[in-house]
C-alpha cells in the first residue's frame, strides 16, 4: 500500500457540440454527454493508467453526465468501486438554468450593474459587468451578485469537501479515490489546502480535465491542477 493517499478530482466531458448554443447547465439541466464527452472521459481514465495510478473507487454526481464520465474512467480501471456522492451534484442555478449562456451574462450584467445602469447603457456593456463577475467566480469562487442565493450552498461545500477528504483518508487510506462532479463544486475542492496556500490558476477545471490532491499523513497539498488530456 502506497503512503500517499490521493484524491482526483474530476470533471465530466462536453455536453454540447461545436456550434451549439451554450446552456447554463445546473443540477436541474440533466443532460447527457456529447461522443466527444464520452471519449473525454475515457481519456481521463488512460492518462491516469499512464501515470500508474490505482484508483480503487470512482464517486459521481447522480447526473448523467457525471455518471458517464465516470463509467469512461471506469473502462480502465474496472475493478475499481463505484458510488454516488450527493455533495457533488451541479449547483441549481435558479432562473440562470438550462439558459443560453448569453442570456445569463446579460442578466448578472443587470444586477451586477443596476446602482450605475443609465439610458445609455449598452447590452454590451452589461455583459461584459456580468463576464467580469463570472470571471470572479472562477478565479477566486465569488458568487456574482445574481446568484447570491447560492451563498449557503457554497457555504456548506467547502465543509462537505472537508468531511469528504476525511472519509477518505480514514477508509481509503494509501489508495486512490476519484470523484467526478461539475466546475460549479469542484472549485471549492481547494479548502483541503493548508491556509494561505492557493490553487495554480484558474479554480476552473476544463470539461474532462482533472486536479490531483494527495495527502502525507499530515496535510493535503495539490500536484497538479487543470490536466486536460488529448483525445
Amino acid at each position: 500500500m502506497s503512503d500517499v493517499t490521493r484524491l482526483i478530482v474530476v470533471r465530466h466531458g462536453n455536453t454540447f457540440n461545436s456550434g451549439d448554443v451554450i446552456l447554463r447547465v445546473g443540477s436541474a439541466t440533466d443532460i447527457p454527454l456529447t461522443e466527444k464527452g464520452m471519449l473525454q472521459g475515457e481519456a481521463v481514465g488512460k492518462s491516469l493508467q499512464q501515470q500508474n495510478y490505482s484508483i480503487d473507487v470512482v464517486f459521481h454526481a447522480p447526473l448523467q453526465r457525471t455518471a458517464q464520465s465516470a463509467a469512461g474512467i471506469l473502462k480502465s480501471f474496472p475493478d475499481a468501486e463505484v458510488n454516488t456522492a450527493e455533495f457533488l451534484t451541479e449547483l441549481d442555478y435558479g432562473q440562470d438554468d438550462g439558459k443560453p449562456e448569453d442570456d445569463v451574462l446579460l442578466r448578472l450584467g443587470v444586477v451586477e450593474s443596476r446602482n450605475a445602469i443609465t439610458p445609455q447603457t449598452s447590452l454590451d456593456e452589461l455583459r461584459a459587468a456580468g463576464k467580469a463577475a463570472l470571471k470572479k467566480w472562477d478565479s477566486e469562487a465569488i458568487l456574482p451578485a445574481g446568484w447570491d442565493f447560492l451563498a449557503g450552498r457554497a457555504a456548506k461545500l467547502e465543509s462537505d469537501w472537508q468531511e469528504f477528504a476525511d472519509k477518505v483518508v480514514a477508509d481509503y487510506a494509501g489508495k486512490t479515490v476519484v470523484a467526478v462532479t461539475s466546475n460549479g463544486i469542484a472549485r471549492f475542492s481547494k479548502v483541503l489546502l493548508p491556509q494561505g496556500v492557493a490553487l495554480d490558476g484558474s479554480l476552473k477545471l476544463a470539461t474532462g480535465a482533472y486536479g490531483v490532491y494527495e495527502y502525507d499523513g499530515k496535510c493535503w497539498r495539490c500536484a497538479a491542477w487543470n490536466v486536460r488530456p488529448e483525445l
